[in-house]
């Protein structure tokens, strides 16, 4: 008999479930794999072929021939396979599961008729058994020819099954007999419940970091309305709800959540699909299932021309080649979340050398390639080793290119030999002795076993039996190489061994969203954000609708997706798109306003008093009345005056830091300059008659102009000293200030008040020393005693000092405007009328009392001092021409003639310029 056994075929689309792929060895690895998509229990047959599941049945051949060929790793042992196909059938696989649980428990003597007729029923298959080289095994094995076996197949552990569904049920039938089972891409996390499950162990990790990937990505593309679409199994159930429950507490809100049944679901498929039609705003689908139930969904939906979505397909599906099949405007742009898978070339390589002759190991390879000519009525000559061309197509075809699992399939096959590497005890050249395996300590040794593997270094499951993994982000774009064809492209990993918050790695750049807009992110959302100048009004059904709200007159939002309004401040107000709060225009005084005009023209009437005064004065400065004030000293009182009047204009002035500085320096420096000036001109009557009365020879120095002007301007120099300081030390700032009708104010101030405490202390000195003088010449000739205008004057710049400058710093607005400008304009009329009005009055009015022999009555009076002779000087008044005036005895021993030298001697002084 040759070394192959004959290969049945069929012609027709259905195949025998009972097919397998055998080879002996001292230890066999059991092996499970969805050849097929779709079981038909009632014909015991299978449908739809599934390409990937032949290649992982090739990849583990391969991995096993690697391995026994590897003198390093179980040097001396053979590793034989028996792999059979589930046909994605739950029922099926445990069915199959069952001769793994007989070959390892029944005793080779005692049950050698029962296994023969285990065995012989299966004649039809295609069973090649084959050793490893004699140098590495000198074991019997199975001879072909029935019922003459030699030894019962020594199972160490299944490798399989594919799907979830079809793992956990054959995990429930092994984990009893404690039969090793590693699977290398059943993903749910209920097969990580090492109590119910404890055999298991996988080379992938479970789906919760798949889904853990997933909301990651919708995170960062900012998609807050899924729709969740998932098979009706245990892995599409736990899949869809431990998304849910993540999406949950991120803010992501399932549009649609629907599941549908693994066979036999085109209705409830269809359903599906209309239902995404009619809601528009879920752009995105997550959609947890097979490849071949992936499949499906995609052809209604391309049956239904649902356009415009991004799916987001797990692992399962992720990178199928057939869903490149699919119309373009359906599924382009699509993401995938599959496994790394780390190419393997030699594999590749090796693919390409198996022809319809060289590999009937795999009875499904040469099914899978009659079928491919079948569909495209090409014929194949089964004499010719060869696949046809036309098939190949250049070895571009579906069955050629990339998958992820294969690596995974090989760890798997990888982990277990590793594992029993160590139990055996074997070094580079050889293993102890094979004897009956315990399989509860090749469990430890399992749950234990490390290694460098081909998807990642220092390979070792985890205390549920899980692995770690690196997922692969996969977008379908156009080909680089033919454009007109889709392709999957790599854009980003997600690595779970990375940080938290830093697993997800995307190249944005390289993902290509659509034909028609391959750049802008897709936007997948319930409602569209609300602007700066809304808020959103929650959905109370879900938490991702809203309507967006228009905020109200001075409330403001100043971000997308504000929850509600925020009132402006007082002193601002809101924008006109209500994004911003900004400052109100602030309400200052121009030259067109009542107030101002009321000033101006006030200030017009005070400045023709001040000129009609200085004129008169000017006019009469050589008539007794004037000369005895001192000319020098009135024109600096009325300059002081004018000063004044003309600070009151910088107050009704535009505001700006530089009126503030000119109001403050001249209203304080012209008030200081007219206290300055009457105390000046009071201490120098004073001192006149003082020296005078006393026989002083020498006048003082304080009695010249220039001294008097000194005097006048050291004081005044002090204060200007004084307030320089203080403004810089605590200088004069703009300050916003709001009125009772809620109107900005521009007003200036000090943040110490330290210029208003030097000023007030200045000016109370300032003035009581004027009113001290004052009292002290309250007794002087009429024409010189001015005490009690000056005394109304110091009373006057007394009450301005004590009210009108605190209410200037307390008041704001066009209070503090009046206070200020009005205050100064009636300070002036005040200070001009106590100190020139009867002057002037006099002047105008009483001509005839404004004569030097007056003046010199007057004098003469004062120097006698006696109530009598003044009465008699008074009658004598009126003898103007007379030039003897009657003389009575002096009082105090002064004699008439004395005291009329010292009077003359006074005017003289007095009326000196």
């Amino acid at each position: 008999m040759s070394s192959y056994a004959k290969l049945t075929y069929v012609s027709n689309t259905n195949y025998s479930s009972e097919a397998k792929a055998f080879q002996n060895g001292d230890v066999v690895l059991g092996g499970l794999f969805s050849v097929h998509f779709e079981f038909v229990p009632s014909t015991n047959r299978c449908k739809r072929m599934n390409e990937r599941g032949i290649k992982w049945v090739q990849s583990m051949i391969y991995t096993i021939d690697h391995i026994n060929r590897n003198q390093r790793l179980l040097p001396n042992i053979s590793i034989g396979y028996d792999l059979r196909d589930t046909c994605n059938s739950a029922s099926n696989a445990i069915e199959e599961s069952l001769s793994y649980v007989i070959y390892s428990h029944l005793d080779d003597d005692k049950n050698n008729n029962a296994l023969s007729r285990v065995l012989c029923s299966e004649a039809n298959t295609n069973v090649h058994f084959r050793s490893k080289p004699q140098s590495k095994s000198n074991r019997k094995i199975f001879s072909t020819d029935k019922g003459q076996f030699k030894s019962i197949p020594n199972i160490i552990g299944v490798i399989g099954g594919r799907s979830s569904r079809v793992s956990m049920a054959v995990a429930s039938l092994l984990s009893n007999f404690d039969i090793v089972q590693v699977s290398y891409s059943s993903t749910s996390r209920l097969l990580s419940n090492t109590a119910q499950y404890r055999s298991f162990f996988r080379t992938v990790p479970t789906d919760e970091n798949q889904v853990k990937a997933m909301i990651d990505i919708i995170q960062h593309f900012n998609w807050t309305y899924i729709a969740v679409i998932a098979v009706d199994d245990s892995y599409g159930r736990l899949a869809a709800e431990s998304f849910k429950k993540k999406a949950a507490t991120l803010g992501i809100c399932i549009a649609i959540d629907h599941r549908f049944s693994n066979q036999n679901n085109r209705q409830e498929i269809a359903h599906i699909i209309t239902e995404l039609k009619m809601n528009v705003r879920a752009k995105v689908i997550i959609l947890l299932c097979a490849e071949n139930e992936a499949i499906d969904f995609l052809h209604e939906a391309e049956r239904q021309n649902l356009t415009g979505r991004i799916f987001i397909g797990s692992d399962a599906w992720g990178d199928s080649p057939r869903v490149t099949n699919i119309r373009r405007d359906i599924v382009e742009g699509m993401l995938g979340i599959v496994l790394d898978g780390h190419l393997v070339p030699e594999y590749e390589e090796y693919l390409k050398t198996l022809n319809l002759c060289n590999n009937r190991r795999n009875p499904w390879f040469n099914q899978l390639w009659l079928s491919k000519a079948r569909q495209k009525n090409i014929s194949i000559n089964l004499n010719n080793c060869w696949i046809p061309p036309e098939l190949l197509n250049n070895y571009t075809d579906i069955f050629y290119q990339e998958n992820s699992k294969v690596a995974y399939v090989m760890d798997a096959i990888y982990a277990v030999a590793h594992a029993l590497h160590n139990m055996l005890g074997c070094t580079e050249t050889s293993c102890s002795s094979m004897k009956a395996i315990n399989r509860r300590v090749f469990l430890q040794y399992m749950r234990n076993v490390s290694f460098n593997a081909i998807t990642v270094r220092n390979f070792h499951f985890s205390p549920e039996g899980d692995a770690l993994g690196i997922y692969q982000i996969k977008n379908l774009q156009p080909s680089s190489t033919h454009p007109n064809k889709l392709g999957f492209e790599t854009v980003g990993e997600w690595d779970m061994s990375q940080l938290p918050g830093s697993e997800l790695q995307l190249k944005g750049h390289k993902i290509v969203w659509t034909n028609h807009d391959p750049v802008h992110i897709p936007i997948s959302r319930c409602s569209d954000d609300c602007q700066p100048g809304q808020f959103r009004k929650l959905s109370s059904i879900i938490s991702c609708c809203w309507e967006c709200i228009s905020c109200m007159h001075n409330t403001i939002s100043n971000t997308t997706n504000a929850e509600h309004c925020n009132i402006c401040s007082p002193d601002q107000k809101a924008n006109v798109n209500k994004s911003e709060c900004i400052d109100k225009v602030p309400v200052v005084t121009k030259w067109t306003d009542p107030l101002s005009i009321s000033v101006l023209v006030f200030a017009g009437i005070t400045y023709l008093l001040i000129l009609i005064t200085w004129v008169i004065i000017m006019k009469y400065r050589q008539s007794p009345i004037v000369k005895a004030s001192n000319i020098l000293l009135t024109n600096f009182l009325l300059a002081g005056i004018s000063l004044c009047a003309l600070s009151a204009l910088a107050f009704v002035a535009p505001i700006s830091i530089l009126t503030c500085r000119i109001g403050l320096f001249a209203s304080i420096i012209s008030i200081v300059f007219i206290l300055s000036t009457i105390m000046a001109k009071t201490n120098r009557i004073s001192k006149i008659f003082r020296n005078r009365l006393s026989n002083a020879k020498n006048p003082s120095a304080m009695l010249k102009n220039s001294t008097q002007a000194l005097f006048v301007f050291a004081l005044t120099g002090i204060e200007a000293f004084f307030i320089t300081c203080s403004l810089i030390v605590d200088p004069l700032e703009l300050y916003r200030y709001l009125s009772p009708a809620n109107e900005v104010i521009l007003q200036c101030d000090t943040k110490l008040k330290i210029a208003l405490y030097t000023t007030l202390s200045y000016l109370a000195v300032l003035n009581i020393i004027c009113l001290y003088l004052a009292f002290k010449t309250r007794k002087l000739p009429e024409n010189y005693n001015e005490a009690k205008y000056i005394s109304f004057t110091s009373l006057i710049i007394t009450c301005f000092i004590s009210t009108l400058l605190p209410a200037y710093f307390s008041t704001i607005g066009s209070f503090r405007v009046a206070v200020a400008s009005i205050g100064l304009l009636c300070l002036s009329c005040a200070i001009l009328g106590c100190m020139f009005f009867p002057k002037v009055y006099i002047l105008l009015f009483e001509s005839d009392s404004n004569t030097k022999e007056n003046a010199i009555l007057d004098v003469v009076s004062y120097s006698f001092g006696n109530s009598n002779t003044i009465s008699t000087i008074s009658n004598n008044r009126s003898i103007r021409r007379s030039s003897t005036i009657t003389s009575r005895p002096p009082l105090s021993g002064a004699t008439p003639s004395s005291s009329f030298h010292i009077g003359l001697k006074s005017i003289k002084v007095a009326n000196s310029d």
